[in-house]
């Protein structure tokens, strides 16, 4: 015979918000382990990204070479540059003091053609002294005399001239080059 099947809605209606609530439970509990943790963990920097990769890469690095350039423009890029960095330095290279106290003709020049401000100081050779440090004289400017910061006795001094090119923000040295030159102290 036949048996009549009766749809129950209200149960139908229950095994679906069972299923639901199930599912949400196990995607709730999912998030919260997730959540917990990843606020316990603490956020890798790159440097310690970059060191569990096994290899560590320069942060200065780009994108990019040399392979899309002619070498004329390789050669022009490469002589930019030099010429960015490059420092002229120009003084008098025997400067004669009267006597330790006087002032003397250094004539430390910082020629227009720089890109920088430059300060410079004079560093004995044989006890590594610096007996002058100059302020920073600004690009296209020069110091015609100047007395030493300490007084030497009479005699002939080899010295190193140091010619740092200063940041004109900060002030910090960006580069450094430096000449021998012999100081002379007459009395």
């Amino acid at each position: 015979m036949y048996e009549v099947y009766q749809d129950h809605p209200k149960q139908a209606r229950l095994n679906i918000r069972v299923v639901l609530a199930v599912a949400f439970l196990v995607c709730a509990i999912g998030a919260g382990i997730f959540l917990i943790t990843r606020l316990v963990s603490k956020p890798l920097t790159k440097e310690d990204a970059r060191g569990q990769t096994g290899i560590v890469y320069d942060s200065s690095a780009v994108e990019g070479g040399w392979d899309n350039l002619s070498p004329e423009e390789i050669a022009e890029k490469l002589n930019e540059k030099v010429a960015e960095g490059m420092i002229n330095i120009s003084m008098n290279t025997a400067p004669y003091f009267e006597d330790g106290k006087a002032e003397g003709n250094v004539m430390i020049v910082n020629e227009s053609i720089n890109n920088y401000p430059q300060q410079v100081e004079f560093i004995r050779n044989d006890t590594q002294e610096v007996i002058y440090q100059s302020k920073a004289i600004p690009v296209g400017s020069k110091i015609e005399r100047a007395a030493l910061d300490a007084e030497l006795p009479a005699g002939t001094y080899e010295c190193t001239a140091m010619f740092h090119n200063l940041d004109p923000v900060s002030g910090e040295t960006i580069g450094t080059a430096g000449a021998i030159i012999n100081i002379t102290i007459k009395n």
